[in-house]
């Protein structure tokens, strides 16, 4: 059996969290658009039809088995972990080490594993070693081997991983009041820095769920004390000024929202949005 060519980089089960029924069919909405001219696109889509490049993660000149052990042997081993553990957190289920190691990973995974952040790790790479001689006229295929061997550095870096491990596990769900949750391409959120007691990592994982990783309770307990309206507004409000090219909700409602912030340079959190980590800085 050839290895698989279609590598999801938002996993199928976490963007199924996003299905409503539409048409007959249970869906989610995409919306994206290339530039900030462009008009915003509105598609429904399965989640098997979307958040997804071909090769993402395969080592070039590599046998295909082989060059696919990224998704085969890494990543998909990562979602199937968190999978698991995020719907143990929503069942408040006691977390043994391992399943609390599998919600880490996988939110850490989401830190860099979309496209850009691929591109991004190869670009840098190339600039890196442009001027040393030894890699004048290299195959662009090494500087593409060397960015996901970074890429798997970072998702696997046991410094970021035992930190999250410090953090205990907070669900907070949103009451009626609040706006769907959106997601994106890039839908994690993080703390100023995290070598701070009040640091923090935070992920929509549904229209009304979110995942809190926190050393202190505090932050949880003040995140929820805003109500669900605000707590909404300010997690979509992040998610789409992150987002790379796409963003997707249970349905059209918040259109004129993510018109307004994907992609929009002159919005304000732009100005707080990290060059490197492409995620806006956080502070609480």
């Amino acid at each position: 059996m050839a290895p698989p060519r279609k590598h999801h980089y938002l996993p199928e089960w976490y963007l199924s969290r996003w299905m409503r029924p539409w048409n007959g069919d249970d869906v989610i909405w995409e919306f994206g658009r290339v530039g900030p001219q462009k008009k915003l696109h509105a598609r429904y889509r399965h989640p098997s039809a979307t958040g997804y490049a071909f090769d993402l993660y395969t080592i070039p000149n590599l046998a295909a088995e082989k060059a696919a052990e990224i998704e085969t042997k890494l990543l998909q081993i990562i979602d199937d972990r968190g999978a698991k553990a995020v719907s143990m957190a929503e069942r408040d289920e006691a977390a043994g080490p391992k399943d609390k190691a599998g919600l880490v990973q996988f939110m850490l995974s989401m830190l860099h594993r979309s496209p850009e952040r691929i591109d991004y790790l190869e670009r840098r790479l190339a600039g890196d070693l442009a001027d040393n001689p030894l890699f004048d006229g290299e195959d662009p295929a090494v500087y593409r081997a060397g960015a996901l061997d970074t890429f798997t550095e970072l998702v696997q870096s046991q410094r970021m991983i035992g930190r999250m491990m410090q953090m205990k596990t907070f669900v907070i769900n949103l009451g009626e009041e609040a706006h769907d949750l959106l997601t994106s391409d890039s839908p994690l959120m993080m703390s100023n820095g995290m070598d701070h007691k009040d640091a923090f990592v935070m992920l929509p994982t549904g229209p009304r769920t979110l995942i809190m990783l926190a050393e202190n309770k505090a932050l949880p307990d003040y995140v929820a004390g805003h109500g669900g309206k605000a707590i909404s507004k300010a997690m979509n409000d992040a998610v789409t000024v992150q987002a790379q090219k796409l963003v997707f909700g249970p349905n059209t409602q918040q259109m004129r929202f993510i018109d307004n912030r994907l992609n929009r340079p002159n919005l304000h959190l732009r100005d707080e949005v990290d060059p490197v980590t492409g995620l806006v800085k956080w502070r609480i």
